[in-house]
Order: C-alpha cells, then sequence, then structure tokens
C-alpha cells in the first residue's frame, strides 16, 4: 500500500535538512508558517523553512509548478534545481542535467522542444517528431531564462498554461511536471520577459548574496569540482516521482478555513482595485502618470495607488495551491490567514510592476520583493479593519434581513475601496426576497441532509438565469451534495484493475475514459448527472497509489454502496 502521509512529509523535510546538513546550499534567510497542528490540540505553532530551499521544495509539492529562481550570477541557483531534483525524483544527476534547458538567444525550437528523424524524412516523407528530454521530463529547469527570445518565450507559454507543447502536427501532453527557471540580472545578452509570461510562474525566490557567516560554510563544504557529487550519500534518492504524485493529491485535500479564503480573495483584488476603472484594460492613463490624481483613496496607507499591473486570476489560484502545499507540509489542520500572508509575497511579486518613486524609496530602494511584503502586510490591515463589512455579507448570504445593513456599508465605503467596489453592489443583489427564501430552503436542506431536496434546489437554480448570486448558491448546493455523498477510497492500481470494469458495466459511458487511467500517471474528473468521480492513479505497479473520490448525487450513494460492496468481498 502507498505509504502513509506522515512518512511522506517526513521524507520531504529531511530533504530540506539534507540539503542545509551537507552543505549543498548555504542561505540563512527563513520563511516562517504560522500554523495550528493537525491535531488540534496544540496551540498555534511556527515553523521555519529555509526561505530558499523551502521554497524550491513548496514547488514539487504543487502539480504541473513552476517558479522563477531569481539572483545574482554564480548563487547556485542551478545547482540547486538539479540536486533536489536528484533527492526528489530518484533520478540521477545526470538524467536531472539531460533534461536542462539553457537559455541563449539562438536556441531554435528544434534544439527547444523537437526534431524530426531524418531517416522516414527524407526516404518517405514521413515526419516523425522526436521530443527533447526537457519536454518528455518530468524534472525541467530553464537556465537563465531571460537569455530566451520573446519567440523562445512564446514557445514556452502552452507549456506553462496549458502543459502542452506543439510541433509540426503532433501535440505532446505534459501532464506532470515540476518546473524550475533561473533569472539573472539583465545584461546585453539578456531580454525583457513580460508580464503574461511573468504569470506564468507560480512563484519566484530573491536568491540574495550571503552573509559572512553562510560564506564560511560554503567555504568550509567539499569543492564539487574537484569531486562531483557523491549520489549515495551526499544527494541521495529520497522520494519518487510517484511519492510527489501522492503528496500533489494529498495536499489538495488539505481544507482552506473561510477567514482564509476571505483573505486570500480580498489581498489579490487589493493589487488591482481601481475605483476609476479596470487597470488591466487601461491604455496610456496609469498610476504613474495621473490616475490617482484627486482620488478620494490616494493614500498612503492604500496599495492601490502603489499598483500599475494588477495581479490576475491565475495569482489567486497558485497562492491557494503554494498555501495548501505549505499547510500540508508543516502538518496544519487547514489553511489560515498566516498561512497564506506568508507565502503571498513569493507568489506576488514578480508578476506585477509598481510605482516607480514608492519602490526607489527609503527603506526599500528597488527592492521588490520587501516592498511586495509591505503592500501585503498594509492589504493585511485593511482586511482586519473590514470585519463588521465581511460578517454584514455573510448574514446576507445566510438570508438574514438587516434594514441597516445597506447604509453600514454605505458608510464603510467612504474609507474602504474594497467595500464601495464590491460589498456594497454584492449586498444589494443579496437583499432581493426570493434570494433570503431560497437560502433558507438550502438550509434546510443540508441540515436535514436530504439529499434529493438539495439536488431539486440545485436543478432549479440551473434554470433561472436571473436568480441573484447564483453562481454562489449553485456552489453552495454542490458543495454540500459533495459533502453528503462524498466517499473517497485509497486504493491500490491491483485493486483498480478490478474496480474500474464495475464502474464501466454501471455508467457505459464513462468506460472510454476510464481505461485511459490504467496507463498512469493520470488524472480525471469524470462527470454525469448525479456523479462526480474524481480519480487520481499514481503508477502502474500492483502496489502503486490510486485515489477515488466519489460524490455528486443519488448515483454517489449507489455506486459507493456497490464498491464498498466488491471490495469487502
Amino acid at each position: 500500500m502507498s505509504i502513509p502521509s506522515d512518512k511522506l512529509r517526513e521524507l520531504v523535510n529531511s530533504v530540506v535538512t539534507t540539503v542545509e546538513s551537507r552543505g549543498l546550499f548555504v542561505h540563512s534567510t527563513d520563511l516562517e508558517i504560522k500554523y495550528t497542528p493537525s491535531n488540534k490540540t496544540a496551540n498555534t505553532q511556527t515553523a521555519r523553512l529555509p526561505l530558499i530551499v523551502g521554497s524550491c521544495v513548496l514547488n514539487a509539492l504543487v502539480p504541473r509548478s513552476a517558479m522563477l529562481l531569481v539572483g545574482g550570477h554564480g548563487g547556485g541557483k542551478t545547482t540547486l534545481a538539479k540536486i533536489l531534483g536528484r533527492m526528489m525524483t530518484g533520478k540521477s544527476l545526470e538524467e536531472i542535467d539531460d533534461g536542462i534547458l539553457r537559455g541563449h538567444p539562438g536556441l531554435t525550437e528544434e534544439k527547444m522542444v523537437a526534431t524530426l528523424r531524418p531517416g522516414p524524412l527524407i526516404k518517405e516523407g514521413i515526419e516523425v517528431v522526436v521530443w527533447r528530454s526537457f519536454v518528455t521530463g518530468f524534472w525541467k529547469i530553464i537556465d537563465e531564462v531571460n537569455r530566451l527570445t520573446p519567440h523562445s518565450q512564446n514557445i514556452l507559454l502552452s507549456l506553462l498554461a496549458e502543459g502542452e507543447v506543439k510541433y509540426y502536427d503532433e501535440v505532446k501532453r505534459c501532464a506532470e511536471f515540476c518546473l524550475y527557471a533561473t533569472l539573472n540580472p539583465a545584461d546585453a545578452g539578456t531580454f525583457e520577459m513580460g508580464p503574461p509570461f511573468l504569470d506564468r510562474f507560480g512563484m519566484a525566490v530573491p536568491i540574495t548574496m550571503p552573509t559572512v557567516s553562510d560564506l564560511e560554510l560554503i567555504l568550509a563544504s567539499r569543492d564539487d569540482r574537484l569531486f562531483g557529487y557523491d549520489e549515495l550519500w551526499q544527494v541521495p534518492a529520497l522520494l519518487t516521482v510517484e511519492n510527489l504524485l501522492t503528496i500533489w493529491n494529498l495536499a489538495d485535500k488539505i481544507p482552506v478555513s473561510s477567514d482564509a479564503s476571505e483573505y486570500m480573495r480580498s489581498i489579490v483584488r487589493e493589487f488591482g482595485a481601481c475605483v476609476r476603472g479596470d487597470k488591466s484594460q487601461s491604455s496610456g492613463l496609469t498610476v504613474e502618470t495621473g490616475l490617482c490624481d484627486g482620488c478620494h483613496f490616494n493614500t498612503a496607507k492604500s496599495v492601490c495607488n502603489k499598483v500599475i499591473i494588477p495581479l490576475s486570476v491565475r495569482a489567486a489560484k497558485d497562492l491557494n495551491r503554494y498555501a495548501k502545499a505549505a499547510a500540508w507540509l508543516v502538518g496544519a489542520q487547514e489553511v489560515t490567514i498566516e498561512v497564506v500572508k506568508s507565502l503571498a509575497p513569493l507568489v506576488f511579486w514578480h508578476r506585477t510592476r509598481f510605482v516607480r518613486d514608492e519602490l526607489e524609496r527609503s527603506p526599500y530602494y528597488g527592492n521588490i520583493y520587501a516592498f511586495t511584503q509591505y503592500l501585503v502586510e498594509l492589504a493585511t490591515a485593511r482586511f482586519a479593519q473590514r470585519g463588521a463589512a465581511i460578517e454584514i455579507i455573510e448574514n446576507l448570504k445566510q438570508g438574514k434581513e438587516s434594514k441597516e445593513s445597506l447604509d453600514q456599508l454605505k458608510e464603510m465605503a467612504k474609507s474602504d475601496l474594497l467595500v464601495r467596489l464590491d460589498y456594497a453592489q454584492f449586498a444589494k443583489e443579496l437583499k432581493k426576497s426570493k434570494y433570503a427564501k431560497t437560502v433558507q430552503s438550502i438550509e434546510r436542506g443540508i441540515k436535514s441532509k436530504d439529499v434529493g431536496k438539495l439536488t431539486e434546489l440545485h436543478d432549479e437554480l440551473l434554470r433561472d438565469n436571473d436568480f441573484p448570486n447564483r453562481s454562489m448558491l449553485l456552489k453552495q448546493t454542490t458543495d454540500a451534495l459533495h459533502k453528503l455523498t462524498l466517499t473517497q477510497f485509497e486504493l491500490t492500481f491491483e485493486q483498480w484493475q478490478d474496480i474500474w470494469t464495475t464502474i464501466g458495466v454501471s455508467y457505459p459511458k464513462l468506460t472510454p475514459m476510464l481505461k485511459e487511467t490504467l496507463e498512469p500517471p493520470k488524472r480525471k474528473v469524470l462527470r454525469i448527472d448525479g456523479l462526480t468521480l474524481v480519480i487520481y492513479v499514481t503508477g502502474n505497479s500492483p502496489e502503486s497509489s490510486v485515489f477515488l473520490e466519489i460524490s455528486g448525487g443519488s448515483e454517489a450513494l449507489k455506486l459507493k454502496e456497490e464498491l464498498q460492496t466488491q471490495l469487502k468481498s
């Protein structure tokens, strides 16, 4: 059977310990993560990870992840990515090195992605594509990514965004990978990287100069140019790709607290909100060229007047993923505000552009990461002051009437940009009478655990396009049905080879997609009316882990009983 979650967590932490204890990468800056342990009996604790190594390890715990290592020449960025690849996949350093894409202006599509096999092309005119190791490998490294031309960057966009690469008429789907890209300071041979390209990297970590004490440890370590790396003891294989795929599934199951979810949405919105227009659509007039002149919200404690390029929805999704991974790694029972706050600067700082005068003044002097940390603190303070408005909205969502609520929000909107733009308008929709009646019906269905009633309400909402806050209520009914009908199975691949046929017999339409899971690693979400299947197959050995989730409605309950009976027999 699969390795338990605690054992996997121990192995991941041993990667960090090995890197530090054997002098493979030395840097004394820490990443602090406050959390509540999963045993729920202990008080809030603080976990400390080395900022650079810890961030790189976190990246490997997120599905189809990509991160930037940003710093000066010779800081050990590429070497760190290589040794982590060795320890976290079990591949040799030579295999990891074969998959490195070394950036330079002359890099063509044929050198990056694939080439054609010359024999069949010359003899028969048949195009046989041979994919490069960078494309086929799980652990991908781009060395000096800013030496890639804009054309080369565009080639990588589809890989980073959709997980696929096209060459001639063939498409290579890279469903599972971890990607690391190093970014050196600009010089004569580098190219600017645009916001859409940078936005594809979920996280970025600054590689600053080591301290005097760090240098002492670095210089005292064995000369790797003379001896190389010992792959048995110094850089051991501690995890496998299959282990990482299992961790991806475990981390995804970590719940996000309602406060953390609200906080996450708020700080992302703070980095893009503007009362005068949509910054992402502006053409010329920006924060630096007069957009904020005379604005009521143009204050020293505002975030909006310091951000030129707003954060994307992708940033919010990435923050959610990395927060879950971090919570799993430290053993937290859920993602909290503190976990999100710790990771937000790492997820935000490389994606946006700030007002130059603000960024270059004391005490930041152009330090983008430190300035982002400051803005996250400002956004956090705003969020804390917004508690009353959030409470009003939550009451309205539950159908609780309050005659004074709109007036209260209107007053708060005078000093809070998000209340003015989002909360006040939202509240007007929630005050409509038919909304309250439906919410109360949903609450009764949840309390009585009436799957049939909730399904009926869900279907009614699907038919009524004009219903206020329909998307939120659909999510509420879907989540309720999911919780009431959710069954999770952790199987072996050997068991799955029997189970999938049972599902296929009951639901023939799903059979072709179920067959695809027999060629792992594979993740599938299959849906029909009343049934959702989430299937995650990590490997094809008999003992490889297979995670199966069943939820939805009456069909989910029926299939659950059928599979439980089969597994007991």
